[in-house]
């Protein structure tokens, strides 16, 4: 089996967030070989139920292996001496690097999972997405709040946070199952399409969620399911 390693010839394109004067990264063939990681989730991997690692994620998760904890390190260390990662040579901090199965149907979604979310309010938090397997359309996609004009949520504004959640319910017909696209509340002001070996990389407190398919039926099956690796982590 081939070993964890980063792609020297890796690609990256910039996708500039004017309003938020922020940058979400696309980086194209990030290692040389997804096999190890296809490897650990077939053969390896114990992937535990909805929710157990406390999380909104609508599917089966497990920590990577130490080696893919390397290898991102690695990614983000070659960034930054490229000056194409906007913190400079900063001290990076990598909280976790989860696989993920989504595993639930639109119809099992709670409230909660039916809408744009933050992974922390923190500006030196991030969070990136690794592609594996799935359809092109089962990207990432950044929102705006339509009625506050929300795109970020901070310390000093996560208060309005209850307004999302009070708002949707009162607009619940708009908001069944999955959000992959524009409703009375939320906007799409940058959408990544998946591809395999692809990693999006942005600041956790843009609102953001996974763009998944509301007739699609997702299983355990990894082969075909929406494969990922979530990963989060600060820079100081």
């Amino acid at each position: 089996m081939k070993n964890y390693e980063l792609n020297p010839d890796f690609k990256v394109e910039i996708v500039h967030l004017e309003s938020e004067n922020e940058d979400v990264i696309v980086v194209d063939n990030f290692l040389k070989s997804i096999e190890p990681i296809v490897h650990f989730a077939n053969h390896v991997a114990y992937l535990e139920s909805v929710g157990s690692d406390g999380t909104l994620f609508p599917g089966k998760r497990d920590i990577m292996p130490e080696p893919y904890y390397r290898v991102f390190k690695q990614l983000i260390a070659s960034l930054q001496a490229s000056n194409l990662f906007n913190h400079g040579q900063k001290a990076l901090y990598l909280h976790r690097c989860k696989l993920s199965l989504v595993t639930q149907n639109a119809t099992e979604l709670s409230l909660l999972q039916r809408i744009p979310h933050i992974d922390s309010t923190d500006d030196n938090t991030f969070a990136a997405v690794h592609y594996i397997s799935g359809k092109a359309s089962n990207g990432t996609s950044i929102y705006r709040y339509i009625p506050e004009n929300l795109i970020k949520i901070t310390e000093k504004n996560q208060h309005l946070f209850r307004d999302i959640i009070k708002q949707t319910k009162s607009n619940e017909s708009q908001h069944q199952g999955f959000l992959n696209s524009n409703t009375v509340l939320f906007e799409q002001v940058i959408n990544i399409k998946a591809k395999p070996n692809r990693i999006v990389l942005y600041k956790s407190n843009l609102l953001h969620c996974a763009n998944l398919d509301n007739n699609d039926n997702y299983t355990s099956n990894i082969k075909n399911g929406r494969l990922s690796i979530s990963s989060f982590f600060r820079i100081d």
